[in-house]
């Protein structure tokens, strides 16, 4: 062996070292967040500090203030909450396979635009991962509707919101339930409450609100099910970005936890187990990029991450020397592909109408 094949070697050995500490790493801090979360709750409660919503209701004047500047204007300017900013629950790549596979879900997400959805008094305000406002129109839910936070992601092209997590419902706060009671909580409400039929009634503007299943791997046909559908959802005009995984025990933790996590369909395989290659469409199989077979998907996660950080400092770097006089600039997505929605609002004749109901509905109250 030559001394250029023992560093080869040698670097291998510390790359594969590197991977198993991370995956440790990974899996003891999911351990550590679980035994915390159940000493948090009790600190919090004793403790009497406030929760979101707390923080929301205390933050109402600032809204009215943002309420008036969209009447002065037929083309608003976008504003920033501190509040919602880093408010959104990010994951991790699942590097390896959980050991309590069974106390997970799976949710299948579309390519958007990550955001909350904040619903008050009959209106409606979407903000970014970084507390920007990406639009507010007028819900049909009627001013009975008491502060609601919902996690969304954006379809831009569809106009629909896909619910996949709920923070505040009708100002009870959520963020310390666990994730198997979210889940529920908000399947129950999308259906009593019908959310999804009222949660926009301009015909000219309308969003639409929808719900995104999630699967649990305790009953492996729902997991089956899931992957083997193609496409992932009903509207052929909303493409699947990726999957992420919930672990049911999770409190929602502000930015990013080992607690979710994040793979690409064509990954499912390599990362959960052989068994699961026959479930998966063979058409996800057909996307795997070039050179995934050769580097497996620990080195393409590194790889993949590396990019990410380089493009998401060159849009960064674009910001400070290319933001628009009303200080618009286009959105980053969430989900893990970091594509990009427009922030503009091109149709002016829906954002007037939008503004005129929310002008009547303030002045009923």
């Amino acid at each position: 062996m030559t001394d250029s094949d023992s560093d080869s070697v040698s670097r291998f050995t510390d790359l594969y070292k590197n991977k198993s500490r991370k995956e440790e790493q990974q899996c003891e801090r999911r351990r550590t967040l679980l035994e915390e979360q159940k000493l948090y709750r009790q600190s919090e409660l004793d403790a009497g500090r406030p929760g979101l919503l707390e923080l929301i209701e205390a933050e109402q004047s600032t809204d009215s203030d943002c309420s008036d500047a969209v009447h002065r204007r037929s083309r608003p300017k976008i504003w920033y909450s501190k509040l919602y900013r880093d408010k959104v629950q990010l994951s991790e790549w699942m590097y390896e396979r959980p050991e309590d596979l069974d106390n997970w879900f799976m949710v299948p997400c579309p390519s958007g635009t990550r955001c909350l959805v904040v619903i008050r008094k009959g209106l409606a305000v979407a903000y970014d991962k970084e507390g920007r406002s990406i639009t507010r129109f007028a819900t049909g839910l009627g001013k009975r509707q008491r502060v609601t936070v919902l996690d969304c992601f954006l379809v831009k092209e569809t106009r629909t919101f896909y619910a996949i997590d709920m923070l505040v419902y009708n100002e009870m706060d959520l963020v310390h339930c666990d994730c198997q009671f979210r889940f529920l909580w908000l399947r129950s409400k999308m259906e009593e409450d019908d959310l999804q039929k009222k949660f926009c009634t301009l015909k000219q503007a309308s969003w639409q609100l929808q719900l995104l299943p999630a699967y649990d791997f305790k009953n492996p046909a729902q997991i089956v099910e899931c992957l083997s559908r193609f496409p992932a959802f009903p509207d052929p005009a909303t493409k699947l970005d990726g999957l992420l995984f919930y672990h049911k025990e999770s409190n929602y933790i502000y930015g990013r936890t080992p607690l979710v996590t994040w793979l690409f369909p064509f990954m499912v395989p390599d990362v959960l187990g052989e068994e699961w290659r026959q479930s998966l469409n063979s058409r996800y199989l057909a996307n795997v990029p070039e050179g995934y077979g050769h580097q497996g998907p620990r080195a393409y996660m590194d790889e993949f991450d590396a990019k990410l950080a380089k493009r998401r400092a060159k849009r960064s770097n674009n910001r400070l020397t290319g933001m628009d006089e009303d200080g618009e600039e286009y959105c980053s997505s969430s989900g893990g592909t970091g594509q990009e929605l427009d922030g503009s609002y091109e149709d002016e004749n829906w954002q007037q109408k939008e503004l005129d109901e929310m002008r009547r509905l303030e002045m009923e109250g």
